[in-house]
């Protein structure tokens, strides 16, 4: 396959098809890592970090987890200074 290098402004670029979009992984928007290798233009999609909803974090949390000692007694001592409850 075959694909033209065009002007776009001051610029260069091509258009990639979507059916090599989608054999490399990559969505239109995403950010690829522009390599040359042995002469060769490599196009690698860069990766995002998942992002969690708080809902996904507490799933991961274990409520019966036991406490660290310093976690356990904090505010086990204080007496309320406003309306809060202990």
């Amino acid at each position: 396959m075959s694909i033209a290098i065009k002007r776009w402004g001051n610029s260069n670029g091509v258009i990639i098809p979507a059916h090599l979009l989608k054999q490399i992984g990559a969505t239109v928007g995403q950010e690829l890592d522009v390599k040359v290798k042995d002469g060769t233009l490599v196009l690698i999609p860069k990766t995002r970090a998942k992002r969690y909803t708080l809902d996904e974090l507490l799933q991961q949390c274990d409520p019966n987890a036991p406490l660290e000692t310093e976690e356990s007694v904090w505010g086990s001592n204080q007496t309320p200074v406003g309306r809060e409850v202990w």
